[in-house]
């Protein structure tokens, strides 16, 4: 009886050990069977997200290159400025060119082509302007924006129903206000006295 406990216990010994010893070299069996068959599984979902993100990638580009000729049509010291960041990702809290958030390109704007500072923030911006009553108001140059409740993006209203924005999807973007999501979350619009006064 002592003798079976005693292989018993040496038995379950060995047993426990083989996966330990498995484990540390890395040479499990069913991990590797696993492992190979995640790999494989992987395989057609990497090429339908690569398709995926070509059609993103060819969209955007789309987008880019219509803001570009809609801007080059439109030929002026707003536009010409702004031509030069379309495309610009988007970035909170940025600045650059390297990335930029809505506020801060609208900020960058105002600076270098009306000489005016605006407030960093969209909000801020809102309160820094007279608003108008409708859109059909707006000069090139004002602002529009954003928020169900509270604002939260701006742009600069362009020409018929264009504005320029930096998005949080595509960047630095000429879009329509006429477009169902602008529609739907349009704020307000109002301009910058001093902007007027200028041009």
């Amino acid at each position: 009886m002592k003798k079976l406990a005693l292989f018993a216990l040496i038995v379950l010994f060995f047993a426990s050990c083989v996966p330990v010893k498995d484990a540390m070299n890395g040479t499990s069996r069913s991990n590797n069977s696993r492992r190979h068959h995640t790999t494989a599984s992987k395989k057609p979902s990497n090429n339908n997200n690569n398709s995926s993100s070509n059609n993103s990638s060819s969209s955007t580009d789309a987008v880019y290159i219509a803001s570009k000729e809609y801007l080059q049509d439109n030929s002026d010291k707003l536009t010409n400025y702004c031509l030069s960041w379309i495309g610009t990702p988007h970035q909170i809290g940025g600045t650059t060119k390297q990335g930029v958030d809505c506020s801060g390109f609208v900020y960058n704007v105002y600076k270098d082509v009306y000489d005016i500072i605006l407030p960093r923030r969209s909000a801020d911006m809102e309160n820094a302007v007279k608003l108008l009553s409708n859109v059909s108001k707006l000069d090139e140059g004002d602002l529009v924006f954003f928020g169900k409740t509270n604002v939260n993006h701006v742009g600069i209203f362009l020409k018929e129903d264009r504005f320029i924005h930096s998005s949080t999807s595509k960047g630095v973007i000429v879009s329509s206000l006429e477009e169902k999501y602008w529609k739907q979350n349009y704020h307000s619009c109002g301009y910058h006295p001093n902007k007027r006064k200028k041009h």
